[in-house]
């Protein structure tokens, strides 16, 4: 064969396989998610836009009476949601943490979840928290109620829009491990399993009022707009505490693990991060309570590491047999 002809048929196959591939990774028509047409929850909230930012990434607006306006939400389909169109998928809520500007989007901005999930049949939801939301209706102020829209109108959209069922996990990082075990004890059996990356699993330790209240005044939130204040308004203190509510996780799979603020393999240079080791406080005084409850769970408190990304991203992996038991997806 000439050197001509074996360049063009090298060209033609590079053409084919290029086509191909190019064919499975193409950005679905938006009529197929169906989102627009039927997620809307009991009142009112609803799907207004939908982009696929790349192919099973898609980010929607959800107009909702609870955030008073319209909030943005990122999912991550199943691998063969287009193919399987009768088919309800497990669903897993990842939450992000306080006070960074990426806000829904910060899982996929900072870990590989993306391609993790690229070739499982898991629904991935990432919703918004703001800055400082902590998932949360706040006790005063016409704020944004987190909770309402997180565990009422974002769970409706999405099991009537995109076609999640109702076998769900939930985990999150720092705020959002708060926000996971709150959710999962104040709303006991909605999740199967609950996982915390260097969480906030006990507020009222000593200094944790006074943090709670730094995070949100740092984002810009008027002092005891949340849950007042801890002392004269203690009792909403602990209906969101999950230290105070260990009963509601009874019958939920656990994972806690933290770092103590040192640096370890996984950080860039050899600082100490104030916020690992109060993170760490919380979540030995949680771990503390629990056991003396005699509540089950899987804690890795694994020294040293700081209150960064790449250890989320190693502890999520360390927990994901966990969430796919719970979730019944192969590991």
């Amino acid at each position: 064969m000439s050197r001509l002809r074996v360049f063009l048929v090298s060209a033609v196959a590079a053409v084919l396989v290029a086509t191909a591939l190019s064919a499975v990774r193409a950005t679905p028509a938006l009529a197929d998610v169906g989102g627009l047409s039927k997620g809307v929850a009991d009142d009112g909230a609803r799907v207004v836009s939908e982009t696929f930012v790349e192919w099973q990434k898609l980010d929607i607006v959800v107009e909702s009476p609870a955030m008073n306006g319209r909030t943005p939400v990122r999912l991550l389909l199943p691998k063969d949601y287009f193919t399987q169109p009768d088919r309800k998928w497990p669903t897993l809520y990842l939450m992000h943490g306080c006070c960074e500007p990426q806000d829904y989007k910060s899982w996929t901005a900072f870990t590989d979840v993306y391609d993790f999930f690229h070739n499982r049949n898991v629904l991935v939801v990432m919703p918004s928290d703001g800055l400082a939301g902590f998932y949360s209706d706040p006790l005063r102020g016409s704020g944004p109620k987190y909770e309402t829209f997180h565990i009422n109108e974002l769970t409706q959209i999405i099991e009537r829009g995109y076609r999640g069922s109702n076998v769900r996990a939930i985990a999150g990082l720092s705020v959002g491990g708060f926000g996971s075990f709150s959710y999962a004890a104040r709303h006991p059996g909605m999740f199967k399993a609950a996982a915390s990356y260097s969480g906030l699993l006990d507020t009222l330790v000593p200094g944790g009022p006074a943090a709670v209240e730094w995070m949100r005044r740092q984002a810009g939130e008027d002092l005891f707009s949340l849950w007042g204040d801890s002392i004269l308004n203690r009792r909403t203190w602990q209906a969101h505490n999950p230290a105070n509510l260990l009963s509601g996780l009874r019958g939920t799979q656990l994972y806690i693990s933290c770092g103590d603020g040192r640096a370890a393999d996984l950080d860039q240079d050899d600082t100490f991060v104030w916020q690992e080791t109060a993170a760490l406080l919380t979540t030995q005084s949680f771990v503390s309570k629990a056991r003396s409850a005699g509540l089950p769970m899987t804690v890795r408190l694994y020294g040293r590491g700081t209150h960064t990304w790449p250890y989320w991203q190693r502890e999520f992996k360390n927990s994901w047999p966990m969430l796919a038991s719970a979730l019944g997806v192969p590991a």
